[in-house]
């Protein structure tokens, strides 16, 4: 079953339907001539959890915060260093990488870390894997730029404040970087064995057009393997379990895009998608004169930032299966079904000073 729709605002609350549902409904009664199943098992202290909170902020502090678009790059890299401390990426979790690029300045890398929980999937197994989500932050081109660079940087630090409700089985790498050559430091320094247990490279930029849209292949070519394609359709899953009724559109940007961050990582063979909100009629806008923070429409970038929260949180449960030919991909583009045991349910919670608000009675933390 599709996810359905619960009001409220800030917390997302993934349930999967496994296991006992936000408002505690009680189950189906079992028809008389039905098989007995196998008996559930009683929950122990020590099962794992279904539930996952994934936190999201008011539509007000989002607009404000792409809307005020710093005009240097160490103004912008100070922001967004103060917004990732809001979002408690401190200490060890925060790292910061020099930057040499062959032509301009010097810069440096921002990255914040949500370490994974998930191992022992197979004998030998190294670690969690692990999910990049990324964005370049430098001025580029004309105007202010707003769209190009800034509103997928300025993402970043709600969507790391966002995975932090509970504890994740990937980890997730926010990478704020000084260029295309900011990317390839990053790649260069992390090891062989880190490089192998990437599950996905998602690169945001250029949001806040209009309704989000995606791509994966630039390349002459370039065939998209089965694993991207994989990550397009949880992104289109995500938009049902979102209830948009416009999803997302795959449209190319290669007449805009001036930094392709997902290169490096296509010749890795990773699953890379670029997420973005750039229609044709607008690809003559990031990087011009009207790059501008007036070009930023505040309600399609929040719907983009509550779209991507609600993906990283589902991405984090299916990114084991991206690289796999299952059975679950198959499901027809027109069927409304999913199984069950991968179908959450969503609802909504407020936050208040950072503080969790109570739920409906019988919720998690109620």
């Amino acid at each position: 079953m599709r996810l359905r729709r619960l009001p409220q605002a800030a917390v997302v609350v993934l349930i999967w339907a496994s296991s006992a549902l936000l408002c505690q409904t009680p189950p189906p009664t079992q028809a008389a001539n039905a098989p007995a199943g196998p008996a559930p098992p009683a929950p122990t202290k020590s099962a794992p959890s279904h539930v996952l909170f994934l936190y999201t902020v008011p539509r007000s502090t989002v607009e404000m915060e792409v809307h005020t678009v710093p005009s240097t790059d160490e103004a912008r890299l100070d922001r967004l260093r103060a917004a990732f401390h809001v979002a408690k990426c401190d200490g060890d979790r925060m790292g910061e990488q020099p930057v040499t690029p062959k032509h301009g300045p010097p810069g440096s890398n921002l990255i914040c870390t949500w370490s994974g929980e998930r191992s022992g999937e197979r004998p030998g197994d190294p670690g969690p894997g692990i999910i990049i989500v990324a964005a370049h932050y430098e001025r580029d081109g004309q105007g202010d730029g707003a769209l190009a660079g800034w509103s997928g940087a300025a993402l970043l630090p709600f969507l790391y404040q966002g995975i932090q409700g509970q504890p994740r089985e990937n980890t997730f790498v926010f990478l704020e970087s000084y260029g295309a050559e900011g990317v390839q430091t990053w790649l260069k320094s992390i090891s062989h064995e880190e490089r192998k247990r990437i599950r996905a490279m998602i690169d945001l930029d250029a949001l806040g057009l209009g309704v989000t849209r995606y791509f994966t292949t630039f390349g002459f070519m370039e065939t998209t393997p089965a694993a991207a394609l994989h990550l397009q359709l949880s992104l289109l899953w995500a938009a049902v379990d979102e209830g948009l009724t416009k999803p997302p559109i795959a449209t190319s940007p290669h007449h805009w895009l001036s930094i392709d961050a997902t290169s490096p990582f296509r010749a890795l063979m990773i699953p890379t998608i670029v997420i973005h909100s750039v229609p044709p009629e607008a690809e003559r806008v990031p990087g011009s004169p009207a790059d501008t923070a007036a070009a930023v429409d505040g309600n399609a970038y929040f719907q983009s930032y509550h779209l991507v929260c609600t993906w990283l949180a589902t991405l984090d449960h299916l990114a084991k299966k991206l690289a796999l030919d299952d059975p679950f991909w198959k499901t027809p583009p027109n069927t409304d079904v999913r199984p069950a045991d991968e179908s959450p349910r969503v609802g909504f919670r407020a936050t208040s000073g950072g503080h969790l608000m109570p739920g409906p009675p019988g919720s998690p933390g109620h």
